[in-house]
């Protein structure tokens, strides 16, 4: 589709525009510069990439023993390295381990427990996040993409806890797009796509389709308007993963906003 297709004219209007917004940030919020989680993953990678070439940017990478691949810190390790970007290594299963083991399990419903669990890591490395923010007086920037904000395939208070969010208007087709234009190593590029919350997890397979086929849906139901029957008819995709998309769409609106208030009349 031509709206997700980035010529080379729109990827530098992008870059240029993305960098733009982060040092405008930076200097009206009078910060020294920003942290970025980086997990080793592409989106990370892109903003910690977009980020050092106009600011003061520091990496933080918190794997979990057993859980995260030893190829992603090694990646995340080569690409600080190699942007000149300084960066902390904090391993999180002691805290996460912590958390399980003074929270009252037996007092609830165990059909959660597993997506419950897995929340506490990336809450646990916004607590870092946050940490060096305050510590060193830096702006905290999201690595989230469209897709994922759009689906609410993040974790509230956790991965999407942030200052600027500065990819957040691009696809995850687009990031990929961005990453080859920014010249990102390949084996970044060309990684499964994972969130880490478990081993062996990845987000294709636990949004049940490719970002390819997501992002199409995506565009023609939020960005075209189209109906859940046109969309279907227009890609010759399933029905039913359309209103599956939809559905998580709709029932995660609650993931991009503010917090309801009740606006007393007094």
């Amino acid at each position: 589709m031509e709206k997700l297709e980035l010529t080379k004219e729109k990827l530098e209007y992008c870059r240029r525009e993305i960098e733009k917004g982060i040092k405008d940030i930076v200097e009206k919020s009078n910060s020294k510069g920003v942290v970025v989680a980086l997990s080793g993953g592409i989106d990370s990678a892109v903003v910690l990439k977009l980020a050092s070439e106009v600011v003061d940017t520091r990496a933080l990478i918190m794997p979990e023993t057993g859980v995260s691949e030893p190829t992603d810190i090694k990646d995340a390790e080569e690409l600080a390295n190699s942007l000149g970007v300084k960066y902390s290594i904090i391993e999180i299963s002691d805290i996460v381990n912590s958390i399980r083991r003074v929270f009252p399990w037996a007092e609830f419903e165990r059909r959660n427990k597993e997506i419950s669990d897995a929340n506490i890591k990336p809450r646990v490395r916004m607590i870092f996040s946050y940490l060096i923010a305050n510590l060193d007086k830096r702006i905290v920037l999201g690595t989230g993409n469209r897709t994922e904000l759009l689906l609410g395939y993040v974790t509230k208070y956790g991965d999407s806890a942030c200052d600027f969010e500065p990819i957040a208007d691009l696809y995850k087709t687009q990031v990929i797009q961005l990453a080859e234009y920014l010249g990102l190593p390949e084996k970044i590029i060309k990684k499964i796509p994972s969130a880490g919350l478990w081993k062996g997890q990845t987000d294709e397979g636990e949004l049940g389709a490719s970002y390819r086929d997501i992002d199409r849906i995506l565009h023609l139901l939020v960005d075209k308007k189209y109906s859940i029957e046109k969309t279907a008819e227009k890609l010759k995709v399933d029905i039913e993963l359309i209103k599956s998309i939809y559905s998580r769409k709709e029932r995660n609106a609650h993931k991009r906003v503010m917090p309801r208030i009740v606006e007393l009349k007094l």
